[in-house]
């Protein structure tokens, strides 16, 4: 089953943040008052592209699905392409046959995990766009407060 989630503009976020968001799950954003979107750097549906934060405006490079059953994250404009964990380089896409990492999307904590323990995380602690997502250990700071709405 693939749930389908992307961002919407800047202001559902702030919705999001006061309590009256959308009944179904419609995008990923960071620390809910930070109106930062998870988003393909430059929009490019390409083998490495980083992925960063860019203020949320809910167009192509922050739209996503996440499936449930094979735990991917999948770029929606090009679904031959998911986020996974690339070696010294931080989360960017890769192949969706070729991805090591299986993830959990947990809302309530709110964290996306890996497998083995680690979550996406803001760079640094940097609340920026720009600032590039990678894995680090869990600890539920602003920088990991990864959700979808």
């Amino acid at each position: 089953m693939t749930k389908s989630w992307g961002m919407l503009a800047a202001a559902a976020v702030f919705a999001v943040s006061v309590g009256a968001g959308p009944a179904r799950a419609e995008g990923f954003y960071l620390a809910k008052k930070t109106e930062l979107c998870v988003d393909i750097a430059g929009g490019k549906l390409a083998e490495g592209t980083p992925i960063q934060l860019w203020p949320c405006h809910g167009k192509g490079p922050q739209l996503f699905d996440y499936d449930a059953g094979r735990k991917q994250v999948v770029a929606r404009a090009n679904r031959a392409f998911c986020v996974d964990d690339v070696v010294r380089q931080g989360l960017a896409l890769v192949r969706c046959n070729a991805t090591r990492m299986r993830w959990v999307v947990d809302n309530s904590a709110p964290a996306v995990r890996s497998q083995d323990g680690r979550c996406w995380d803001a760079r640094g602690g940097a609340l920026a766009p720009r600032t590039r997502m990678i894995l680090w250990p869990c600890h539920g700071k602003a920088n990991q407060q990864v959700s979808y709405f």
